[in-house]
C-alpha cells in the first residue's frame, strides 16, 4: 500500500510517509501535505470499514470518476470531501 501512495511525491513527502508508524499517522500526513487519496488507497489506510462503496457523480462534468480523500470534522462533521479525477471539482458530500 505505501508504495501506491508514495507516487508521484516529492523525496520530503516520501519520507514523511514512510516514517508513519500506523494508519492514523498515514493520514495526518496525507491531509497536512494535501495528498488525495484513491478511493481504494483510503479504505486501505483507514482499514475497509469506514469507507462506503458509495459512487459520486460531479455536478459540473458528470464523471463518475471520483475520490474521497479527507473525512469531514466540525461543521463537516459526517461529511467526505470529495474530488472529481476527470476536471478537479471538488464538494462535502454526506457519507
Amino acid at each position: 500500500m505505501r508504495e501506491e501512495l508514495l507516487k508521484g511525491l516529492t523525496e520530503e513527502q516520501i519520507a514523511k510517509v514512510k516514517a508513519c508508524k500506523n494508519q492514523e499517522e498515514i493520514l495526518a500526513v496525507a491531509k497536512e501535505e494535501g495528498i488525495e487519496l484513491t478511493d481504494e488507497q483510503l479504505e486501505v489506510v483507514s482499514g475497509g470499514s469506514s469507507c462506503s462503496s458509495r459512487r459520486y457523480t460531479c455536478d459540473r462534468c458528470g464523471s463518475d470518476l471520483t475520490s474521497r480523500f479527507e473525512y469531514g470534522t466540525g461543521k463537516h462533521e459526517g461529511w467526505h470531501h470529495v474530488r472529481c479525477n476527470k476536471c478537479g471539482n471538488t464538494w462535502w458530500a454526506e457519507i
